[in-house]
């Protein structure tokens, strides 16, 4: 009865792994055969129609098919796993927020475009706003950069067109 429990054990790793709701007696037997839980091509058919993988079943429409999903105890490992995954997907927004948050920024006072100032420029005297631009005579846009004057601390002391 052991091997049982590990040829299910298999199967439900390998559908937590792929992420697929069941595995077809075809798919279960190539697992199966080529991590030795059993010994030849035909074993698993005659260990599922015995009925002791009890949550396997087969298909009542043409062509009928032999599925395994996931056991009990594998559906409640599923489970858990995405609630650790949620949890960690969660922190790791939080994480991501708060490193951007952390960053110094500039606001563009003529357009109102706020950036993270890239490392390399934290420590130059001026920046070029990327985002400002104004209307021309003509109703296109032009591409106005501003120079931005920084004091020592990142803060805005002046400007001037580039």
């Amino acid at each position: 009865m052991g091997n049982i429990e590990k040829i299910i054990q298999a199967i439900d790793i390998q559908l937590i792994q792929k992420n697929k709701p069941y595995m077809l007696l075809a798919e279960a037997n190539r697992l199966l055969t080529s991590t030795r839980l059993i010994a030849y091509n035909k074993a698993l058919k005659k260990i599922v129609e015995s009925g002791l993988i009890p949550h396997a079943y087969q298909t009542q429409k043409s062509p009928k098919q032999w599925r395994i999903p996931l056991s009990e105890k594998g559906k409640a490992e599923k489970e858990k796993l995405d609630k650790q995954n949620k949890q960690r997907e969660k922190e790791n927004q939080y994480t991501i927020q708060t490193q951007i948050l952390d960053q110094p920024t500039l606001c563009c006072p003529f357009c109102g475009y706020t950036g993270i100032i890239p490392e390399q420029f934290r420590s130059e005297p001026c920046l070029i706003c990327p985002k400002y631009q104004a209307r021309n005579g003509f109703g296109g846009m032009n591409n106005e950069n501003q120079i931005f004057y920084l004091d020592e601390n990142g803060n805005l002391i002046g400007y001037m067109n580039y």
